[in-house]
Formats: structure tokens, sequence, C-alpha cells
């Protein structure tokens, strides 16, 4: 099928001239510079050629991050005592790769984002005692708008990303109130907050970056080479991570912390192994769509190997939540492969069998699942889950229409040394009242949050930030049939190209949203961009398969 000559929508019309498919060409942009003549990349091929660029911006930004970076001196002492202007070359050379293939840094960007947390920061400035700060992502993502700025500036209507309002209104469709509402939302959460330092620096990292990241990939990400580069940045991402959770786990076992029940749980860059979970949640279902819907043998068996170790982390993180929602999105996956109701009804009657077979049969093992990682009191995670909701309850109650503030939880949950705000303390430390000595909660008064997707965002930014996330979850899954009817009605090679993506993004999804009722799968910084960028991902492959957005999600029945 020549999806040129598919049937458009009227508003689709003027978006699809900006948005064709170079894929099959591997052509790029006008922008970018010739790659003919005497140039040193002219001898290599166009598949080798976008490699060693991809390669030049990794290894730019790695050298930048690394050198002269004091937090990390424990780790690269050699490198790291340096004052910070010896990094500037290698950010510049960074931002000169950008202004040539400004969609590959785009796309490349999520392999910065699990280096977050405030001992792997880069010391971007430093005047005398003032030392500015910043995470890997923040710093990668703010030098594309710098880059993208200047660009406006220097080649104006010549720009070749240039979008009129009315085309930039197509891309984002529907999400577009319910983003900006959500953003309205998070800043009046910084005024009604006790530490309003600390709402807006999680403002800046959770809510700003990554939706000004999803502008930036609507304006850039056009091609499916694009989608494809994104996905596999993210997929690559969480491969690095479960390499380091591999060796920590085999070389470094006894310096992990012996956990109450027992366990040693492998955590790599982060302060809990739970978030490697959530990290899979986002990435792992991609894997898996790679490897199961591809058409090529010589992708699944790179999938396969690419695969096996993000499942090893997975066992290895401990994290139970993560691995209901993985099994959730991989019958989902194959839910969203079967086309035929008759048989997708029937694989689900037998999954629901299946299940109940094993709950009679092996009850163990959904004791260790639901009833593991106990504390010395015999109060299991779960428990302590129940009795974390209900204080986040009765903190919704009192303050329900704007919450508390982004990343001020702690202020009113738990007397604890980060802060302390109010004379009344909303945890639940004895319930009910004599009768249950200990739920838990006492042994954590660090919780940052209340471990539940949809009591976070209410707790942190309102009912009607809550209410914004909602309707961009809804709009996410109409999208996602939407652009899969229209999908499975391409030819089989069209599918073998773009069917994979679209799975991937929505089982993925899943993930999120199972392990999210449980944990924190959002509100965190590289989570709020792996939000963000399965949003922005579903958004460009709707504009690549050029599906209207009056469309129906009906899939096609066999």
């Amino acid at each position: 099928m020549d999806r040129q000559n598919t049937p458009l929508s009227s508003q689709d019309t003027v978006i699809l001239q900006q948005t064709k498919d170079y894929a099959a060409t591997n052509a790029p942009p006008a922008s970018h510079p010739p790659v003919g003549g005497k140039g040193v990349l002219s001898n290599f091929s166009p598949f080798w050629r976008d490699r060693l660029i991809e390669g030049g911006f990794i290894l730019s930004m790695l050298l930048y991050y690394i050198v002269a970076n004091p937090n990390l001196t424990i780790h690269l002492n050699f490198l790291s005592q340096h004052n910070p202007l010896f990094s500037l070359p290698f950010l510049l050379i960074f931002a000169l790769l950008c202004w040539y293939r400004m969609p590959f840094a785009i796309a490349l960007l999520p392999l910065s984002l699990p280096y977050y947390l405030p001992q792997f920061q880069k010391e971007v400035l430093s005047i005398g005692h003032y030392k500015a700060d910043f995470s890997l992502v923040e710093v990668t993502l703010w030098t594309c708008v710098v880059v993208t700025l200047l660009q406006v500036l220097v080649q104006r209507s010549n720009w070749a990303y240039k979008l009129s309002w009315t085309e930039f209104r197509a891309r984002i469709g529907p999400f577009l109130i319910p983003s900006l509402l959500f953003l309205v939302m998070a800043v009046i959460s910084i005024v009604v907050a006790y530490n309003r330092a600390t709402a807006l620096r999680a403002f800046r990292e959770e809510v700003l970056g990554p939706l000004v990241y999803l502008v930036l990939a609507l304006f850039y990400l056009n091609t499916r080479s694009d989608v494809k580069r994104l996905l596999y940045a993210l997929v690559g991402t969480a491969l690095l991570i479960a390499l380091f959770a591999i060796v920590q786990y085999v070389f470094f076992k006894k310096s992990l912390p012996l956990e109450a029940d027992g366990i040693r749980r492998v955590h790599t860059v982060y302060g809990s192994a739970n978030s490697i979970g959530l990290l899979l949640d986002y990435t792992l279902p991609i894997g898996f769509a790679w490897l199961l819907v591809n058409t090529s043998w010589r992708r699944r068996l790179i999938a396969a190997l690419v695969c096996i170790p993000l499942f090893s982390a997975l066992y290895l993180s401990q994290s139970h939540g993560a691995w209901i929602a993985i099994a959730v999105s991989i019958l989902a996956t194959f839910g969203f492969i079967i086309r035929s109701r008759k048989v997708l009804l029937i694989g689900a009657l037998a999954v629901i069998v299946v299940f109940v077979l094993l709950a009679v049969a092996f009850p163990q093992i959904f004791d260790y699942i639901f009833a593991g990682h106990t504390n010395q009191h015999g109060v299991s995670t779960l428990q302590r889950r129940l009795y974390l909701w209900e204080s986040a309850w009765n903190m919704i109650r009192a303050y329900p229409w704007f919450g508390v503030g982004m990343d001020n939880w702690l202020c009113y949950y738990s007397k604890n040394t980060i802060c302390d705000a109010h004379a009344y303390h909303y945890w639940i430390v004895n319930y009910p009242p004599h009768l249950l000595p200990d739920t838990g909660l006492r042994d954590e008064p660090n919780l940052s949050h209340p471990h539940n997707i949809f009591l976070h965002i209410w707790v942190s930014i309102g009912v009607f930030g809550l209410l914004a996330f909602v309707t961009v979850i809804a709009l996410f899954w109409w999208l996602f049939l939407c652009v899969l009817a229209r999908v499975q009605s391409f030819t089989a090679y069209e599918q073998g190209q773009v069917r994979w993506m679209v799975i991937g993004v929505g089982a993925a999804m899943v993930a999120v949203l199972v392990q999210g009722q449980v944990d924190s799968a959002f509100l965190e910084q590289d989570l709020s961009f792996l939000f963000w960028t399965l949003i922005a991902a579903l958004l460009v492959l709707r504009t690549i398969t050029t599906t209207p957005w009056r469309g129906s999600p009906i899939l096609p029945v066999k």
C-alpha cells in the first residue's frame, strides 16, 4: 500500500507535506549538511554515517558529564578534579552536532534519564561559594532548547522544522488542553506549597522539562527512523541499567544492604530497587514488542539478546509490582496482536482459568508476591501501602482543590528531618488505635510519595491536575486504538515497519498504569520524561500513519 495515496481527512492534508516518511530512502531533511564531496563521513554508507553521528552525540555529552564533575569524585577522581570550564568544549561539540542533526539529539535524550539523583548531577557553574548542579537530562534538554532558539533566530523562515500554529495544533490535537491545564495546576501548586523552593525545583524537573521535551519532539521527529531511534534509545537506557544491575549483583552483592526479609536488592544508580522496575515498565514492553512483532529474524535475534538482560534485571530488582506490571503488559501485547475477537475472548478466558488453577495449586507463589517484603513485625509491603493510601486520602480531604504542592508530601505526612511544616501529621502509625500496634509506616518516615500514581498527583497538584492527567490517559488509549486500527489496514510490509512500535508504546503504558497503582510511576524526573516520551511517540506515529483525529478506534475483525 502506498500511504501517499491513502485518503486523508482535511485536517491532516496540511501536515502530511512536512511529515513524509524518509525511511525508505534514508534521505535527511534539507537542513542537514551535504554528505557528498570530500568530507570524512562521505567514505561511509548512510547507515554507518548515522551511527557515527549518534556516537558523536553520546560521546560528547558523556565526556562533558564526567570531566570536571566533583560529584563523581569517588568514581572517577582523575577526571573530576577540574574547573567546570574544562568540560565546556565537549558541550560545545554536542551543541554543534545539535545544530546539524537536532532530531538525533531529541531521539537520543532518553539515554540521559537515569542519572538525576544529586550524587550524579553535573556541576554546571561554580563561582566562589555559589554552585549550580543540574541533572544530565536537564543539561541535554536545555542545550537543545538554546540551539533551537538560535536556529529560529538565524534561519527564520528558512528553518526546516518550522510549523505554523495550525500545523502544531494538528499534531498535538486534543492533548493540548489537558496538558496546558496540568501545567497551570503545577504552577499553582508552587504558590500553595509550604516549601516553595522544593516545589519550584520539582516543577522544573518533573513538569516543565518533560513538556518542553514533548514540544521539541513534535517539531523534530517526523519519520519512522526518528521514532525507531527514540524507542531504541529507551530500550538502550534500560539495557545499560540492566547491565549495571547484573554486575552489581554478581561482583558487589555483599555491599548491597540486607533488607528486613533477608534479601539483597540491586539498585544501581537509583536509591531504590523499585526504580529499576519502574524504568523497565516504560521500556521492557517496547523491547518485547520488538522481539515478538518484528518480521525480520535478524532484528528478532538482536531484540532477544537485548531482552535477556532486561528480564534478568527485572528479577534481580525483586520489585513485585514490576513483575505483575510486566506480566500484564505481556498479556496485553498478545491481546494487541490478536485480531480475531473470538480468539481474543477464548485467550482471555484461558488466562483466567490458568490464573485460578495456579492460585489453588500453588498458593505460596501468590503469598510470596502479595505478602512479601515483611518487616520485623510481620507487616508486608502491601499492608503498609493500604495504610499509606489511607493517610494520603486523609491529606487529600484536607487539601482537595490544589493539593499541598509538588514534592511537599513529606511536609505533612510524618515527623521527619526533611520537612516538618504542620502540627498535624497524616501518617497512620497505629490502626485501629490500640488494636494494631504497628502499621509499618513508623519504620519509613521519609517516604516521599503515597505509592499510587493518582493519589500522588491529587495530593501534589490538586483535583484539577488529576482530572487533566486522567484526560491525557484517556486520550492516549483512544488514539492508540485508532492508530493500531489504521496500521492493521496497511500491507504486510508497512505493518512490519511500524506495528511493533505502536504495540510497544501501548504495552509500556499498560505496565506503567499497573505498577502505578502501588508505586510512583510519575512525578519523578526520569519517570515524567518517560511518560511524556510515550505520549510524544504515539503522536508522531499518528502523523506518520496519517491517522485522522476523528477516526474510529474499532479494530478490524477476522
